[in-house]
């Protein structure tokens, strides 16, 4: 069995005990950049074992805009209709409950591409209840 230990890097406080072995105090929403090289599969496990909802980001697959409001749709579980367009990321991220953990991998793919877009993401999901990790090399959010 692999040990796991403390997270390092600008998060290490707030990320690493009360949803398990990777988180040591209570996580907060906001936008955190996050250095763990845990494996997807278990953090969900935890997070999940934790009572809280997770969603998962995989940014290598997201270059574009379209690419991004795919994949937040699919992590966040937005419905159908969702609109798909900052206007509606920014309703659906209203109506987000509390205790819901995104993983955001690979982030810089989107920041290099269309940064003026990833910023007012990064800004919608900082106002929202979810609680997103960053998890990549990419520019470091506003």
């Amino acid at each position: 069995m692999t040990q796991v230990g403390p997270p390092t890097g600008p998060s290490a406080g707030l990320l690493a005990g009360p949803l398990g072995t990777i988180f040591d105090t209570d996580l907060v929403a906001g936008v955190h950049l996050w250095s763990s090289a845990l494996d997807v599969d278990y953090v969900r496990g935890v997070v999940r074992r934790g009572g809280w909802r997770f969603g998962h980001l995989d940014g290598s697959r997201v270059v574009t805009v379209e690419d991004l409001h795919d994949a937040i749709s699919g992590a966040l579980g937005f419905p159908s209709y969702y609109g798909r367009n900052l206007d509606a990321l920014a309703d659906c991220l209203d109506d987000c409950a509390g205790s819901q953990l995104l993983l955001w991998d690979d982030w810089g793919g989107l920041a290099r591409t269309e940064p003026r877009v990833t910023a007012i993401v990064l800004d919608l999901l900082g106002a929202s209840r979810v609680t997103t990790l960053l998890r990549g090399a990419g520019a470091a959010p506003t």
